[in-house]
């Protein structure tokens, strides 16, 4: 516990003082050595402060010159199929319902194919905004097929991790997924559940999960503002 608050605070100071300009895009942090004799703290928690920099895209680490400064804003590898609750710490997620879940029919114009038992089983209905930092940064809408999921209507709370509660209660796993992503003008609605003026860019993602039920998806319609929050796959970063 005590080598996990070392580390958040070295990565909190550290993050405070790139987006205050004490090292500005380009420069180089301090290096482990430096870091860990200013702090006194180990190498090991120095490194992890440095690694959790480097995940959210601050920073980026070269061989011969140390960690670079490389952006003032924070990624969110939100494009992977962890999930929202597995790429951000808990305590910065705050999560607003926008309709709690609810049987109901597919959707006429539903935005992926469905095989012939969840078209006719109709699905599951929740959608959300999801805010770090009070910054909304996506508003999700999950349709899940009404297929042996007993008591998920009045089990699953919207300010929870939505695929452990899947793993918990009935045994699912993701275990992999197809997205599709477009960059889009906000729509009234989606403006207003992400605080921006209508027609601002934003990410439009539409994700179908495959889980270890062989006729069971997952499906999700995601639009992400990225202001402030750049989109990552730990591979690249995403701007609409």
């Amino acid at each position: 516990m005590e080598n996990t608050l070392q580390y958040k605070n070295l990565y909190n100071r550290l993050k405070k003082e790139i987006l205050a300009d004490v090292y500005p895009l380009g420069s180089v942090l301090p290096s482990e050595n430096e870091l860990c004799a200013a702090s006194s703290l180990a190498r090991s928690t120095v490194r992890q402060a440095l690694s959790q920099l480097e995940t959210e895209g601050y920073i980026v680490k070269q061989k011969g010159k140390g960690s670079i400064v490389k952006s003032k804003s924070r990624a969110l590898n939100l494009l992977s199929f962890h999930g929202f609750s597995a790429t951000v710490e808990q305590d910065e997620i705050f999560t607003l319902s926008v309709q709690e879940p609810l049987i109901q029919p597919w959707p006429a114009d539903f935005f992926f194919d469905l095989n012939e038992i969840e078209s006719g089983a109709g699905c599951i209905h929740f959608s959300r905004v999801r805010s770090i930092d009070q910054q909304p940064v996506m508003f999700e809408s999950t349709y899940v097929p009404n297929l042996n999921l007993p008591k998920f209507t009045r089990q699953f709370q919207l300010h929870t991790s939505f695929f452990e509660f899947l793993g918990k209660e009935y045994h699912l796993e993701i275990m992999g997924m197809d997205q599709q992503i477009w960059a889009v003008a906000a729509e009234a609605a989606i403006a207003t559940h992400l605080q921006l003026p209508i027609g601002t860019p934003v990410l439009k993602i539409s994700r179908k999960y495959h889980t270890n039920r062989p006729h069971l998806h997952l499906y999700s319609l995601l639009f992400c503002n990225t202001e402030k929050y750049a989109m990552s796959n730990s591979s690249g970063l995403v701007n609409a």
